[in-house]
C-alpha cells in the first residue's frame, strides 16, 4: 500500500492517509448500522425524525466521501493511483453490502448483476465526475499559490468527457 504514496521517506500510519479513510469508512459503518436498527428509536415522530436524519447522512456519506478522502490524500501527497483507489472505498463498501443483502434473496450471480443496475452504476459515474472536479480544484489552488502547474490535464478532462457521454446515454438518449 505504501507504493501509492509519492514520498520516499517512512511515514507514520496516520500520515499515510489511513486515518481519513478509516474515519470515513467508520462513519459509513456506524450510520449503516444505525439505519439497520431504527427500531431502537421506538415508533412515532422520534422514529421518523431519526430515520430522516440518519438516511440523509448515510446518503451524503456514500455519495460525497470520495471528495473528502481524495482531498485529504491530495494534500498528504498521495499518488493519483492511490487517491483514486482509496477514495472509492466507501462506494465500493456500499455496493458490496448491497450485493450481500441481495444474496439473501437471489443467487450470487443475480446479486452481482444487481450491482450493474442504475443505482450502483450511477454512483460510480458520479464519483468519476467528483474525482475529476476535485483534482482540478486542488490543482487550481496550487496555481493560485504560485506553483507552475496545469489545471486541466488529460486525466480529468477525459473523465469529464466520459461522464458527459454517460449522462447523455443514460438520461437523454431515447429508449436507452
Amino acid at each position: 500500500m505504501a507504493e501509492f504514496f509519492t514520498s520516499k521517506e517512512k511515514q507514520p500510519v496516520k500520515s499515510l492517509g489511513l486515518l481519513p479513510i478509516g474515519v470515513v469508512l467508520g462513519v459509513w459503518f456506524v450510520l449503516n448500522f444505525l439505519t439497520d436498527h431504527l427500531e431502537w428509536f421506538g415508533t412515532g415522530s422520534f422514529y421518523r425524525f431519526a430515520a430522516d436524519i440518519l438516511y440523509v447522512l448515510l446518503g451524503f456519506t456514500i455519495l460525497f466521501s470520495s471528495l473528502i478522502v481524495y482531498s485529504l490524500l491530495y494534500l498528504r501527497g498521495a499518488s493519483t493511483k492511490g487517491r483514486i483507489i482509496f477514495s472509492l472505498i466507501v462506494p465500493l463498501a456500499w455496493v458490496f453490502k448491497e450485493i450481500w443483502r441481495m444474496s439473501a434473496i437471489f443467487s450470487w450471480g443475480e446479486s452481482f448483476y444487481y450491482a450493474l443496475g442504475p443505482g450502483p452504476s450511477g454512483l460510480f459515474i458520479i464519483q468519476l465526475f467528483f474525482l475529476s472536479l476535485t483534482e482540478m480544484f486542488w490543482r487550481g489552488r496550487e496555481k493560485i499559490k504560485g506553483k507552475t502547474i496545469r489545471i486541466m490535464t488529460a486525466g480529468p478532462v477525459i473523465s469529464l468527457l466520459i461522464f458527459a457521454a454517460l449522462v447523455y446515454f443514460m438520461l437523454f438518449w431515447a429508449n436507452a
